[in-house]
């Protein structure tokens, strides 16, 4: 053992230790060299883009919009690029899109586009069409009567051009890849890499470099490069094996002075007289050997078999009396019938437990909001004192929607925790509560450890204080400051009478819209219709209203104002998975292999279009709250969910807000110098169906679908259980889960035509019947 630690030693310190620092260093000196010729190339490429930007004929040809000397420059500059560009000439006074309608442009180009027209310098970007991957440089076409506005020189063109990454592993070549492989990265976040090109084969560990904010070199090393970093310290081996013989001597001669000495002692013992050892005692009593440890009685009493004597006089606990409905305790929030179910007394508790916890944990702060229901201003009070008698203090935001609590949270530095008391887009009969702590959304065993805390009464006790606080003023101006519009945008909004009736017009309003509000009135019975825009019955009102103003887009916010749905302008409803592929699509090609969080109820063709854009699908369960724990979880930029829930953290901070989603789907609109008719004819939907909800027991509606998952037979079909059962197959998918907010089943199909739709619906039923013969099963 000695001379293996001795040996180890000295190998780690004067061999590994010096090759490492050797293969570093030739590591090093490789990507650096590889990062210089790369950004050499680069530059040159940029370089004579805004060479040719400076030529007066092309600024003529730019301003007087003469197609055939534009035509004459493209193909000049193309001649001057590598095999496979794309090049394009693009005036400043019209949209792109318009210019050259047949192509795709990605949001990261019309952003590069806009940057240099008002004379900035973009960096390089890359993109994926299809399975290939190109970038885009960008240089301005800048005239000596350059219009000044705002400050800004704004150049009357620019020249595009898409390369493809192929073009650049000639520098990479250059840099000798029998030593090594060369990676060319794309990173906008830590997490979001991509490899864009890859020449040379190599091994770990890799040495980086950075060229830009974008875009780095990854090398690693070949087994050529590992063996020129080869340490051979010939006078270290051989003082180890000297040493390492003189160590193995000393270990036999003292292997046999002890052994003889364990032969004399033996010897002794075996003429001495006969104890009971310790080992025999143990096997008279097997308590013997073990005099150090307390026996208890009733242990003892098991031991001579008086256990089943006595099994008959065992007590047994009564169960606890449960002293608030165990369902309205829901999986990612509090919910049920206001007054019977949900009450002062109720909230009183609640605000107890919520503020004996914050105090607990050593903070002193949350904030509180309600919606606009009729029982909420005394459930809301309720609630207050309940936080207040525990020596909490109450930040009261009023009456706000769901995602203005979210952004009072995540925009404080001493409050990470707050409460709303809504029933989102439940009817006017119901209410609850949404609650935060620590700045996440609370879901299944977090509410279960609530429901405890205020059944057992163990509250703290103090004296608090209430506060009202502004949050509407610096959220508005946020909004403002981070979405802007470009031309005029006529909008619908349908508040639904929810809390979203004042703030919702006064945004758009502020944004530049023409707002044109449809039951804008705060009113907690709901007059109009509830405030579920899911249910397409509930957005009649809105696709009237939009084709009878001639409106370019209508929204329709839940009660609450964390979902949105959207009509265009011809009145085509755009489900939120629809609404998702456009935002993916923004976001993921800024972001290159960002992830997308998706729930089990959307469409197959959203994951494909991740993909395809080189993001990352990941579909989860249906909730707000797990849909939260999984962006937090996974780092992803975008989620949502069918029912309406978005949640965007590229610029924003993550949670499912329907004003921000509404506001940057005008931007995109804006940018794009398009109507919302057009933008959705890119993502046409599948035949599919709404929501179909078959009611049931509320206590039997986890276990049948349990039942189904376990025993159900879907043939050729691939399960997905994440979230009640999906099963997908080769043309079209079928899901049947459990309601985490309603007494029912709901099921949903998409398919390649109707008939796929019938066939999946017929399959569903023949298996729901198995498990669950009485549920109403005529959908």
């Amino acid at each position: 053992m000695l001379n293996a630690l001795v040996a180890y030693f000295v190998y780690q310190h004067f061999i590994v230790r010096v090759e490492h620092e050797n293969l570093a260093r030739l590591s090093e000196q490789q990507v650096q060299t590889a990062a210089r010729q790369l950004q050499f190339k680069i530059n040159g490429l940029q370089s004579s883009l805004d060479q040719f930007g400076q030529r007066h004929t092309l600024i003529s040809g730019i301003e007087k919009n003469d197609g055939q000397l534009l035509e004459q420059w493209r193909a000049t500059i193309s001649n001057a690029l590598p095999e496979g560009s794309t090049v394009l000439l693009l005036n400043s006074r019209a949209a792109p899109e318009a210019q050259i309608p047949g192509l795709d442009f990605r949001f990261t180009e019309l952003d590069m586009i806009n940057e240099v027209i008002r004379g900035e310098k973009p960096l390089p970007e890359a993109g994926k069409i299809e399975d290939s991957w190109f970038f885009t440089l960008v240089s301005g076409i800048f005239s000596r009567d350059d219009i000044e506005i705002n400050n800004a020189h704004l150049a009357p063109g620019a020249i595009m051009v898409r390369l493809p990454i192929s073009s650049l592993n000639d520098a990479l070549i250059q840099a000798d890849v029998s030593l090594g492989s060369y990676q060319l990265i794309q990173s906008y976040q830590p997490r979001l890499n991509q490899t864009l090109t890859t020449v040379g084969t190599g091994l770990s560990p890799k040495v980086s470099a950075k060229l830009n904010d974008l875009w780095s070199i990854d090398f690693y090393p070949s087994k050529m490069l590992i063996k020129q970093a080869n340490a051979q310290p010939w006078f270290v081996l051989i003082g180890l094996s000297v040493f390492a013989g003189l160590t193995l001597f000393g270990a036999v001669f003292a292997a046999n002075f002890i052994e003889k000495k364990k032969l004399r002692k033996h010897q002794a013992s075996m003429l001495s007289n006969t104890t009971p050892s310790a080992h025999q005692a143990s096997a008279a009593n097997p308590l013997a050997a073990l005099d150090d440890v307390e026996i208890a009685e009733e242990d003892k009493s098991l031991m001579s078999g008086e256990a089943a004597s006595r099994s008959n006089t065992t007590t047994t606990m009564e169960p606890v009396k449960l002293k608030f409905p165990e369902h309205v305790f829901r999986a990612y929030d509090i919910r049920g019938l206001a007054k019977d179910e949900i009450n002062t007394n109720f909230a009183l508790a609640l605000g107890k437990t919520l503020g004996s916890r914050i105090v607990a944990q050593g903070d002193t702060h949350i904030f509180v909001a309600r919606d606009g229901r009729t029982s909420s201003p005394e459930l809301s009070k309720a609630l207050i004192d309940g936080i207040v008698s525990t020596g909490c203090r109450v930040n009261d935001i009023g009456l706000m929607p769901s995602p203005l609590l979210y952004y009072a949270v995540a925009t404080s530095e001493e409050n990470k925790h707050g409460v709303i008391v809504t029933a989102s887009h439940n009817g006017a009969d119901y209410n609850g509560f949404k609650i935060m702590l620590n700045g996440n959304t609370l879901a299944k065993d977090e509410i279960a450890v609530i429901r405890q805390q205020m059944e057992t009464e163990d509250f703290n006790t103090g004296e608090g204080s209430v506060t009202e606080t502004d949050v509407e003023s610096n959220y508005i101006d946020e909004i403002l400051s981070d979405v802007a519009l470009m031309g005029d945008v006529r909008l619908v909004i349908d508040a639904g009478n929810g809390a979203t009736s004042e703030i919702a017009p006064r945004l758009f309003s502020e944004m530049g819209c023409d707002v044109i509000p449809l039951h804008c009135e705060i009113d907690g019975n709901f007059p109009n219709h509830d405030p579920d825009p899911s249910r397409e019955e509930n957005l009649a009102d809105l696709i009237k209203a939009v084709k009878d103003e001639g409106a370019d887009l209508g929204v329709a916010f839940d009660g609450d104002g964390d979902r949105i749905f959207i009509v265009t302008d011809e009145g085509e409803i755009i489900t939120a998975d629809r609404l998702l592929m456009l935002f993916a699509k923004d976001i993921v090609s800024r972001n290159p292999g960002a992830d997308v969080v998706y729930d089990v109820k959307c469409t197959r063709q959203l994951g494909s279009l991740i993909s395809s854009y080189g993001g990352r699908p990941i579909m989860w369960k249906t909730g707000h709250a797990h849909m939260k724990a999984k962006l937090i979880e996974t780092g992803a930029l975008l989620g949502g969910e069918y029912s309406g829930h978005i949640f965007i953290k590229d610029r924003w901070y993550g949670f499912d807000d329907g004003l921000l989603v509404a506001a940057r789907l005008l931007e995109i609109m804006s940018l794009r110098d398009q109507k919302m008719s057009e933008i959705f004819a890119a993502f046409p939907a599948l035949p599919s169906t709404p929501e179909i909800r078959v009611a049931i027991d509320e206590s039997e509606k986890f276990e049948t679908v349990k039942r189904l998952v376990e025993s159900g037979n879907f043939q050729s079909g691939t399960t997905t259980t994440v979230d009640g059962l999906r099963v997908d197959f080769a043309k079209g998918w079928g899901l049947v889960r459990a309601s985490n907010t309603a007494a029912e089943l709901t099921l949903r199909f998409e398919g390649d035509n109707e008939e796929v739709i019938e066939q999946l619906k017929l399959l569903f039923k023949r298996e729901l019947a198995k498990v669950a013969p009485s549920l109403d099963l005529s959908f």
